[in-house]
């Protein structure tokens, strides 16, 4: 990489994670403190001799306010990520006062937080203040055990190491552990520039998705209203301009290039796929089947038709978009498209169809639009 790998320090107020950057780097960079949260703020530590700088972060769990912004400020930084790679996280370091013998809820709580949407990139826990080898298997066994218990959400660590980076003044002990921990993320820094990447690649798209459902429920609110208006709705092509916007809007999420002709072909395959006439008649037949629709007044049908007709189209325009964007699509022939189209609106159909079923004949705005956004 361009740039040095960017490697944020984690820990409890007191763990020893100053020290720690300090025994790393090799000279006295980070403000030691004495169980206090010296750090105010995240902070960059860097060596020519390393290929990683340490981003030191304050420390959590010493007041439930601390750990609100502790945890902020990380989130804030790992976002940044996405635009720039200059402050992308490639690796965890965690530290844990091996003294302690213990995780705290609200430490593994915050690894939870910070891990969410990171999950891929790799942690190192650090057994900080490791005074003797011989209780070194049990500390390593209870980082082991207490990981297991939340692995699905944090995933297990790449490596557990006890480290004495300075040994209390006037004790005859040697520090250990620092050489071992810079060989360890060295030799995984490549695999864990590539996790981050792909993490990074992972929430930008899932930003996309919640941009494009936004997009999608709002437009499919509009056709709500206009799917009101007393015609005869089953053969008008009244939502065409109003799936025309929603369908742009959705490709601009994704930073398409409008004028790009293969993008002008999608968008119009997706309008053709969804024709008004054909999709309103399969969903007003299938609705017709429901136990209790007789009591749905026909206006009100013709608003849940022309809603779900929009949901299904903004759907599977989000799904179609996002294959352009990552490249994941064949472009010499668009019949994909209107299988994608048909699969979306048919999965549409079936939830409001299920959603009316189970109130009865009732129509719940509320509930058809919760339907509609589950997965």
């Amino acid at each position: 990489m361009k740039t040095k790998a960017n490697i944020l320090v984690l820990g409890t107020s007191g763990a020893g994670k100053s020290t720690l950057i300090n025994s790393v780097i090799g000279k006295e960079v980070a403000k030691v403190g004495h169980g206090q949260h010296e750090t105010k703020k995240l902070q960059p530590y860097v060596s020519e001799d390393l290929n990683f700088q340490l981003i030191d972060s304050r420390g959590f769990e010493y007041s439930s306010w601390n750990t609100h912004k502790a945890v902020k400020d990380m989130k804030t930084w790992i976002k940044n990520g996405l635009k720039d790679e200059k402050t992308r996280i490639h690796m965890l370091w965690f530290c844990v006062d091996a003294t302690s013998k213990r995780f705290t809820k609200q430490t593994i709580k915050t690894v939870e937080d910070v891990k969410k949407e990171w999950k891929d990139v790799p942690i190192i826990v650090i057994l900080t203040k490791s005074f003797f080898r011989a209780e070194d298997e049990d500390n390593i066994e209870m980082v082991r055990n207490t990981f297991c218990k939340v692995a699905k959400k944090t995933g297990m660590p790449l490596a557990i190491i006890p480290i004495l980076a300075q040994p209390p003044k006037g004790e005859n002990i040697v520090p250990r552990g620092i050489e071992e921990l810079i060989q360890v993320t060295q030799i995984n820094l490549d695999s864990a520039v590539r996790a981050s990447d792909e993490a990074v690649k992972k929430y930008d798209l899932k930003c996309k998705k919640i941009k494009s459902q936004t997009l999608t429920v709002g437009a499919a609110t509009s056709g709500v209203v206009v799917g009101a208006i007393p015609i005869d709705f089953p053969d008008a092509a009244v939502l065409t301009p109003l799936e025309t916007m929603l369908i742009s809007g959705i490709a601009r999420v994704y930073k398409l290039d409008q004028s790009d002709e293969l993008v002008k072909k999608i968008i119009a395959r997706i309008l053709e796929a969804g024709t008004v006439s054909m999709v309103a008649k399969a969903a007003i037949n299938k609705l017709k089947l429901i136990p209790g629709i007789a009591n749905i007044a026909a206006d009100v049908l013709n608003a849940i038709v022309a809603g779900l007709i929009v949901f299904g189209i903004g759907q599977a325009a989000s799904i179609i978009m996002e294959k352009v964007y990552i490249g994941d699509m064949d472009s010499s022939e668009l019949d994909w498209i209107n299988a994608i189209v048909e699969s979306s609106m048919g999965n549409v159909i079936r939830k409001v169809t299920e959603t009316i079923s189970m109130n009865h004949g009732e129509y719940n705005v509320k509930d058809i639009i919760k339907a509609l956004v589950s997965e």
